[in-house]
């Protein structure tokens, strides 16, 4: 037999058994099961859905990046820029995003060749619910240990070596076959918060057209219960209740008896803005960015929500967006990609930044310390493209 395992907060009551068996630690345990693909791209056609996805893949990729020469800043503008943004958006709405380079006349089930034509090479982005993995590494004593060794897209087999494999939140081992051993969804992470969202977005309408409960005084409806001969009636006032609305009046027999209790819509406020507030929790994204209101309260700069959010966005960044771009970059012949510091900032506290910076490189040059590199790192001037000085133009 198959015992059913309980929790304890550790306190156990010796005279009150109601009060150990009520315990929610004792009745209550967490559960997860995966959302499918279908809820995925339901979610992500909804409104807060696709809202949450462009704040998140906006903040984090939209002139954030920074190149090791102007020539690299170009290129990425002109060819990869889009291509990464929506990468970034099927990552956090499937967990994964599939971007694959496709040289011209080349097979995509064979390795990707070290020189190819960047130019008239394409590139193609696939979200998580079109990929299938083949087959896996489970060599524990390979670089490439639980890396698919081959992947599948609408039947075509594609090398590793052609792809850059964006994965949002890794499962553990155990659950990664589930995954195709790629990333779990934001939408799944926040999958609770958005069904409470959605129950009581779907309560306003209800509660605004019927604000008051009608009880209907029906006499021998026991006896028609009794009888089981009930369904005519109940029908009967079922389709009364829908004709009923703040637009029309109802129409009933004359000997029937009808009391009205109405109701106040209370708490309505507090539980539109709860569900809001786990949102903003799970997400990461402050309250008043994401419902685009100005921060309450007395003396609110919104400095504080600024900084939240933008943790958020940077940790999205580093673990989830810089080895991917980076591995991108070097497919095509770039330099080395990295996201500029302290983002988010307002014209004039970018120029008060960087008038404190210049004044530190001052000091560091007194110091006999590598003063340009550190504004290059604080991103108040720009890498010299050295290399762009000796390269030589053909006259027209």
């Amino acid at each position: 037999m198959k015992m059913l395992r309980t929790f304890s907060d550790g306190i156990t009551s010796l005279t009150n058994k109601l009060a150990n068996n009520r315990n929610a630690h004792n009745t209550n345990r967490i559960t997860s099961g995966r959302v499918d693909w279908d809820e995925l791209r339901a979610i992500y056609r909804s409104g807060v859905g696709s809202k949450i996805i462009r704040l998140k893949s906006g903040a984090a990729l939209s002139d954030t990046i920074q190149f090791d020469s102007v020539k690299d800043k170009e290129f990425y503008e002109a060819r990869l820029d889009n291509l990464t943004k929506m990468s970034c958006k099927f990552m956090l709405a499937f967990g994964r995003s599939l971007l694959v380079v496709h040289d011209k006349g080349g097979d995509l089930s064979r390795p990707l060749p070290k020189e190819f034509d960047k130019l008239s090479a394409r590139v193609h982005v696939f979200s998580g619910d079109m990929v299938y993995v083949q087959s896996v590494n489970f060599d524990l004593t390979s670089i490439n240990y639980f890396k698919p060794e081959a992947y599948s897209v609408r039947g075509s087999t594609i090398h590793p070596s052609r792809v850059v494999d964006f994965t949002y939140v890794k499962p553990v081992e155990h659950d990664a076959p589930e995954y195709f051993y790629g990333g779990i969804s934001e939408f799944e992470l926040i999958r609770n918060e958005i069904v409470s969202d959605q129950v009581v977005q779907r309560a306003v309408p209800a509660i605004l057209e019927k604000s008051s409960t009608i009880f209907y005084k029906i006499k021998g409806f026991k006896d028609l219960l009794a009888d089981k001969r009930e369904g005519d009636l109940v029908s009967y006032f079922q389709n009364l209740e829908n004709l009923r609305s703040i637009y029309g009046a109802g129409i009933i027999d004359s000997e029937d008896e009808i009391e009205s209790v109405t109701q106040a819509l209370a708490n309505l406020a507090e539980s539109d803005m709860i569900t809001l507030r786990r949102l903003a929790l799970v997400t990461g994204i402050a309250l008043s960015w994401f419902v685009g209101e100005s921060p309450k309260g007395l003396n609110s700069t919104g400095e504080g929500d600024k900084q939240v959010t933008m943790q958020t966005i940077e940790s999205l960044q580093s673990e989830y967006l810089l080895e991917p771009i980076n591995r991108l970059a070097n497919m095509f012949g770039m330099g080395r990609i990295s996201f500029k510091k302290n983002q988010g900032r307002s014209p004039n506290e970018k120029m008060d930044f960087d008038t404190k910076a210049v004044a530190n490189a001052k000091t560091l040059w007194e110091m006999g310390e590598d003063h340009t590199k550190y504004l290059q790192d604080n991103d108040v001037i720009v890498k010299d493209d050295i290399a762009s000085w000796f390269e030589v133009k053909d006259e027209a």
